[in-house]
């Protein structure tokens, strides 16, 4: 997978999830496995590369940028730091097992040619989900288009993903947004008519951990997400 795919990693106050998912990968997949870069804009005390200094041996590229550049800004710089024509993201509290899977993920992905984005199940969760505006509120609930065998054509996943470097690219995440970004992406990633689907059959192991005085919810971004849409809310149904 070196030639072919780079797992992209942002992380920022997790580094010993960080440096778990980096040795889920090398445990599952060895000298076969997909290049791996870490983008980390914590503080450094809490730096992957100071509290794991073994794990952050075994990246490819680490990227230390200035502190809390965001979600966004971060993705997209990993974006930008590889060439290979696909890319892995999964959030940093992720871990690959034997049902993820990631060769037959990315053989999926180019074997259907109306698939830009093929992402998997966060353990039984982010199922496929379909997007739409109604008046100012915009629904996002659980749905598909098309099915074939296990995957589903869909217009918004989770966060665990493989995907085509350049359709990545010319969408990209909205730097302004360092959280409540993910469904302002696929938003615009349906608009931009972009194929996005979740095979069922794969799936990544999932223990949410927050970073120390992370904040889930941060109104503002929310209100500038909707401001640049015209929207009022976000609705889950």
């Amino acid at each position: 997978m070196r030639n072919q795919a780079t797992f992209c990693i942002k992380t920022i106050h997790r580094p010993h999830c960080c440096a778990a998912l980096v040795r889920s990968i090398h445990d599952h997949y060895g000298e076969n496995r997909p290049l791996i870069h870490v983008l980390d804009d914590g503080k450094l005390e809490l730096r992957f590369s100071a509290v794991c200094p073994d794990e952050a041996a075994m990246v490819d590229r680490l990227i230390e940028t200035e502190y809390d550049v965001g979600l966004s800004a971060g993705r997209n710089r990993l974006l930008d730091a590889g060439d290979t024509p696909i890319v892995i993201f999964a959030d940093d509290d992720h871990l690959v097992t034997n049902q993820t899977r990631l060769p037959d993920l990315i053989a999926t992905l180019n074997k259907h040619h109306d698939l830009d984005l093929l992402a998997t199940l966060s353990n039984n969760e982010e199922r496929p989900r379909m997007i739409r505006v109604d008046g100012r509120t915009l629904r996002i609930a659980f749905g598909s288009y098309r099915q074939h065998r296990s995957v589903r054509w869909c217009h918004y996943v989770g966060n665990c993903f493989v995907a085509y470097r350049d359709i990545l690219q010319a969408i990209r995440w909205d730097e302004s947004l360092k959280v409540e970004e993910h469904w302002d992406f696929f938003w615009r990633a349906k608009i931009a008519g972009m194929n996005v689907a979740v095979d069922l059959n794969h799936s990544f192991k999932h223990e949410h951990v927050d970073p120390p005085g992370y904040q889930r919810r941060r109104p503002e971004y929310l209100k500038a997400g909707l401001d640049t849409h015209g929207l009022e809310k976000v609705v889950w149904k």
